[in-house]
C-alpha cells in the first residue's frame, strides 16, 4: 500500500511539473509570436517607405505602387509627372491629355522656378488654395464622394485629412487637380483650342493672368521639343 501511495504521489508530482513546463512553453510561444508579428510589421512599414500617420491623411494600405519621387516634396520633371498623371487618370478618370497640358502650361512640368515659391503650395499643377478646398467640399459636390473612395483605396489617402502643403508632392497635386476638374459642371473638351478656353474659364479663371492663346502657344512649344506627343483629338 505504501509503495502504491508513493507511485501515486510521484505521478501527481510528474504531472504538476509537466503542466508547469507546458505553461512556460506557451508563454514563450506567445512572446515569440508577438515578436515575430512586430518584426513583420516593421519590415512592411520600412519597405513601403511610409507608415500610418507619417503623412497627412495617408496610410500604407494601397493598390497603386508609385516611385519614391511621386511622394517627394518638390520633385518635378517629365518622368514623375507622366507617372502620376497615368496613375490618377487610371483611378479617377481620363482627361484627354488635359492634365498633361495643365502641368506644361502652369509650371513647365515643375521646372518653372516659381512652381514651389514661398507661401504657395499649388505645386506642379498650380492648384490654388480655394480650388484645393473645393476638392474637399463634398456637400457642394456630392459626386466627389465616390472619387474620394477611389483615392483612399488606390493610394491610402483620406483626402478630407489632406492639407494644402501636401500638394508640393506630385501625386497629391495630380489628385487635387483631377478632383478639381470633377467639380466643373462642363465636361472636358477634346481639341486644343477648346481645352484652352476651358482652362481659362474654369481653371485659370478671370482672376488668373493666363490667356487662351498663351495656353495654346506653350503647349505647341512643348510639342516642338517632343514630336512624339499629340493632342487628344489626333490619331
Amino acid at each position: 500500500k505504501q509503495w502504491y501511495q508513493r507511485r501515486v504521489r510521484g505521478t501527481i508530482t510528474y504531472i504538476h511539473l509537466l503542466l508547469y513546463h507546458l505553461d512556460h512553453m506557451m508563454v514563450c510561444f506567445q512572446w515569440c509570436s508577438g515578436l515575430k508579428l512586430a518584426a513583420f510589421c516593421w519590415i512592411v512599414t520600412s519597405a513601403s517607405g511610409s507608415s500610418i500617420g507619417i503623412e497627412s491623411g495617408r496610410n500604407i494600405s494601397t493598390t497603386e505602387h508609385l516611385s519614391k519621387e511621386a511622394w517627394t516634396e518638390k520633385a518635378f520633371g517629365e518622368k514623375v509627372v507622366d507617372e502620376v498623371i497615368d496613375s490618377v487618370e487610371r483611378i479617377i478618370g481620363e482627361t484627354k491629355k488635359f492634365l498633361k497640358k495643365i502641368a506644361v502650361v502652369e509650371s513647365k512640368l515643375g521646372e518653372d522656378p516659381d512652381t514651389f515659391r514661398a507661401g504657395y503650395n499649388g505645386g506642379i499643377f498650380q492648384v490654388d488654395h480655394i480650388a484645393f478646398l473645393n476638392t474637399q467640399d463634398t456637400a457642394s459636390h456630392p459626386h466627389l464622394t465616390s472619387q474620394l473612395r477611389k483615392v483612399k483605396l488606390a493610394y491610402g489617402i483620406d483626402w478630407l485629412a489632406v492639407v494644402w502643403n501636401n500638394l508640393r508632392k506630385p501625386i497629391y497635386c495630380a489628385i487635387a487637380s483631377r478632383l478639381d476638374l470633377w467639380t466643373i459642371p462642363a465636361s472636358i473638351p477634346a481639341s486644343l483650342e477648346d481645352q484652352a478656353r476651358y482652362w481659362k474659364q474654369y481653371y485659370n479663371t478671370k482672376a488668373g493672368k493666363g490667356a487662351v492663346q498663351g495656353f495654346i502657344d506653350r503647349w505647341n512649344d512643348y510639342k516642338k521639343h517632343h514630336p512624339d506627343v499629340s493632342d487628344a483629338n489626333e490619331s
